[in-house]
C-alpha cells in the first residue's frame, strides 16, 4: 500500500519537472532596456609639424650690417616661404630674386614687403641695396629689370644723373637683328636709392662669380658669403654652396680684345675653346666663336684665365 501511494506521488512531480526543463522563456514585450556599451575614449592624434630648416649648408642668419629700414632689397621671398613648408627639396627649386622694401630688421632674419604683406625672410638671402649711390658712366650695377621684374646686372650708358643714371641691362638678351630684350629696353633710366655700384674684385652680392676649384667651371651670381662659405645663384635659378677657396671674382675690367682666347658661358658654366670676335664696352657686350656656336654674352659671362 506504502509502495503504490508513493508511485502515485512521484510520477506527478516527475512530469512537473520535466515539462519546467523543457519550457522556452516568454518574451516580454514591456521590458524596453537596451544593453549600455562601454564608452570609448576618443584620442585625437596630432600630426607633429616640423620647423622648416634652412636648406642650404650655409648660415641663415648671418649678420647683414648694410640692411636698413625703408630701403630696397632684392629677395626670394615671393616663393621662398612656400617651398620651404611644401617642397620635398627645397635647396633644389628655382628662384627668382624680385624688388622689395625692406620693413624692419633683425639679427637673424627681417620683414620685407610683398604686396602690401609682409615676409621674415633670413637675413642671408636677402640682398640690400643702400641709397644714395652715385654712378659714372661705364659702371656695372647691381638692381632689377625697373620696366620688368628681376634680379640684373646694368651698365650705365649716361651719367648726367648719377643718382638717376640710365642702363642698358647684361643679363636680358641680345640679338644681333636688336630683337633682344636688352635693345627693347636700352637706355633705361633708374630710380634713385634702387642700385649699388659693383667694385672691381670684390666679394658683394650681385658680383659674377666662377667655381675654379673643383674643375667644374660653375657660373654663379654671389648672393652671400662668410670667410668659408658662397652662397650662389647659379643657372636656372638654382641656389648653391660652394667654398670660398674653390670661387674666384670675375673682374669687371679684364681688357678683352677682338683675337683673345677666353672661356665663355654655355648654359651653366664656363666651357674653353672661345676667341672673340668683337667688343662693344658701350652696352657691355661680346661676341664671341667656339665649340658651342657663335654667341653674344655680356662682359661678366667672358672669363680670362
Amino acid at each position: 500500500m506504502k509502495k503504490n501511494l508513493l508511485l502515485a506521488i512521484a510520477i506527478p512531480f516527475a512530469l512537473t519537472m520535466v515539462g519546467c526543463g523543457n519550457a522556452t522563456p516568454k518574451e516580454n514585450k514591456n521590458d524596453n532596456t537596451e544593453v549600455q556599451q562601454p564608452e570609448t575614449e576618443v584620442v585625437e592624434v596630432q600630426e607633429e609639424v616640423k620647423e622648416p630648416v634652412f636648406p642650404w649648408d650655409f648660415p641663415e642668419g648671418i649678420k647683414n650690417e648694410d640692411l636698413e629700414e625703408d630701403q630696397s632689397a632684392l629677395s626670394i621671398h615671393t616663393f621662398y616661404p612656400k617651398k620651404l613648408q611644401e617642397s620635398d627639396n627645397p635647396a633644389n627649386e628655382t628662384y627668382i630674386f624680385y624688388n622689395t622694401t625692406v620693413k624692419s630688421v633683425g639679427e637673424t632674419t627681417s620683414m620685407v614687403s610683398d604686396f602690401g604683406s609682409e615676409v621674415e625672410m633670413p637675413n642671408a638671402l636677402i640682398i640690400p641695396l643702400p641709397g644714395g649711390q652715385k654712378a659714372k658712366k661705364g659702371d656695372i650695377l647691381l638692381t632689377w629689370w625697373q620696366s620688368g621684374s628681376g634680379m640684373e646686372r646694368a651698365i650705365v650708358t649716361d651719367a648726367s644723373n648719377p643718382e638717376s643714371p640710365k642702363v642698358d641691362y647684361l643679363d636680358l638678351s641680345y640679338k644681333d637683328d636688336g630683337t633682344g630684350f636688352a635693345q627693347d629696353h636700352a637706355n633705361e633710366q633708374i630710380k634713385p636709392n634702387t642700385f649699388t655700384v659693383l667694385k672691381d674684385g670684390e666679394w658683394q652680392p650681385g658680383a659674377q662669380i666662377v667655381v675654379t676649384g673643383d674643375g667644374s667651371y660653375e657660373a654663379g651670381v654671389l648672393i652671400n658669403c662668410t670667410d668659408d662659405k658662397v652662397l650662389l645663384k647659379g643657372f636656372a635659378g638654382k641656389i648653391k654652396v660652394f667654398k670660398r677657396s674653390a670661387c674666384k671674382v670675375v673682374p669687371l675690367k679684364q681688357n678683352l680684345k677682338a683675337g683673345d682666347e677666353v672661356m665663355a658661358i654655355f648654359t651653366s658654366s664656363y666651357k674653353t675653346g672661345y676667341k672673340i670676335k668683337k667688343v662693344d664696352e658701350k652696352v657691355g657686350r661680346v661676341w664671341v666663336e667656339g665649340p658651342y656656336g657663335d654667341n653674344i654674352v655680356n662682359i661678366l659671362e667672358v672669363y680670362k684665365e
